[in-house]
């Protein structure tokens, strides 16, 4: 598999997810859902008091994600920046701003407000996973693989920080032992056999001496 297909899948809704391939076998599938950074609005559950007798954060919270859901990104945009500047450590609210700006290309807004959701949430796996893929899209792979890593720790069964995290080796990284274990285990966790990934794996182990001199190289590290 070509490094620009696997790239793609990771590219989410910052490029175009996937592109064509010359052989069947390794013809990309429609946008991989388990790899994009899910989901578009990310609801929760926010226990604050009006500020200055406005309406409760959480009604003020619904409202923008009603907005993202009909496709008024401007407006979902205002209403939440309206209701960080009551509260500006929501890391829900936090999280979706973000996704807005990474839509709109905005990449260092995108990633100040992930850093911010973060910051309020080390938990927000939503926040960290498109931290990953952004950082990833600029070149920076340690802080990618950093953010990934963070996600799984937080919840092991994450299968999009899994893909990630093993298409950032394989492509990105060039480490081709550490990439196979997170195919796999991104196989184990959605529980049912992904062609495309199987087709990777089987790439990666057709390369036994490569696997070899990486494995190697790491426990020379």
């Amino acid at each position: 598999m070509t490094p620009s297909i696997k790239t793609a899948v990771v590219a989410v809704t910052l490029a175009a997810l996937l592109a064509g391939c010359s052989t069947p076998a390794r013809r990309p599938p429609v946008a991989r859902k388990a790899a994009e950074p899910v989901p578009v609005a990310t609801p929760a559950p926010i226990l604050a008091p009006p500020a200055n007798g406005k309406p409760p954060a959480d009604e003020r919270f619904r409202n923008a994600l009603g907005l993202m859901e009909d496709h008024r990104p401007q407006e979902a945009q205002a209403a939440l920046q309206s209701l960080l500047k009551d509260y500006p450590d929501l890391s829900g609210p936090l999280t979706d701003a973000g996704i807005l700006y990474a839509h709109a290309k905005q990449r260092d807004k995108a990633l100040a407000h992930f850093q911010r959701a973060i910051k309020a949430n080390p938990a927000n796996i939503v926040a960290l996973n498109w931290s990953g893929a952004l950082y990833r899209e600029a070149g920076d792979h340690g802080r990618a693989e950093k953010a990934w890593l963070q996600a799984l720790a937080v919840k092991p069964d994450y299968p999009a920080a899994a893909l990630n995290l093993a298409i950032l080796y394989d492509v990105s990284m060039h480490r081709p032992a550490e990439a196979l274990q997170y195919y796999r285990r991104y196989q184990e966790l959605i529980g049912r056999e992904d062609l495309i990934v199987t087709a990777w794996v089987r790439e990666l182990e057709g390369r036994p001496a490569q696997l070899a001199s990486a494995a190697g190289d790491g426990a020379a590290r």
